[in-house]
């Protein structure tokens, strides 16, 4: 979805489209729990002008499958994905660089002010809002998704899932330091 800024005027502009299940697919893919969209996306989005600035408030739910990171059963999974960001010319951006910070147990590698992380640049007079969505969709995902709660997963012996039934494997793992006195026969 593309927006003209000049589009926006004071009242602010509200863009409703579908993203594809396809689409969808392409946003998630590469993720390591392997997620897959069951439907289309419909997003909401506001845009408001403040001054140059753009205001982007955007509402959507992303219904999601992929396999439990326990069990491997299929999981619906559904993500809320909603955000608000400024978006900023990219003219008015400065990247004058900081000052490294110094803090009491040394330097801090990769830190940022906490403004920036709510703002995004554009360029030009068409804001693209596809990139910015699917930013947002994977910063959503769950990291490990689970059917349920009390999910026991599955025994690592034989494989068998135990939400299912109890297989009686030995599970308990021996202390690798005392395998060799296993062996041993006392008279």
């Amino acid at each position: 979805m593309r927006v003209n800024i000049d589009e926006i005027k004071e009242e602010p502009l509200r863009r409703t489209w579908d993203v594809t299940r396809e689409t969808l697919d392409g946003m998630v893919a590469g993720d390591r729990a392997g997620f897959r969209a069951r439907a289309p996306v419909q997003v909401d989005a506001t845009l408001s002008r403040v001054e140059r600035r753009v205001l982007l408030e955007v509402h959507a739910r992303a219904a999601l499958t992929a396999a439990c990171g326990r069990c491997l059963a299929a999981t619906d999974v559904d993500v809320p994905v909603d955000f608000e960001l400024t978006l900023v010319p990219s003219d008015e951006y400065e990247e004058a660089p900081r000052e490294e910070q110094e803090r009491p147990h040394g330097r801090a590698g990769g830190s940022f002010e906490s403004n920036d992380a709510e703002e995004e640049v554009f360029s030009g007079k068409v804001i693209d809002l596809d990139p910015i969505l699917r930013e947002q969709v994977l910063l959503a995902l769950p990291g490990y998704p689970v059917c349920r709660e009390g999910c026991k997963g599955l025994c690592p012996v034989c494989g068998a899932n135990l939400n299912e039934r109890e297989c009686g494997c030995e599970r308990r793992v021996p202390d690798p330091r005392w395998a060799a006195l296993k062996d041993i026969k006392l008279q």
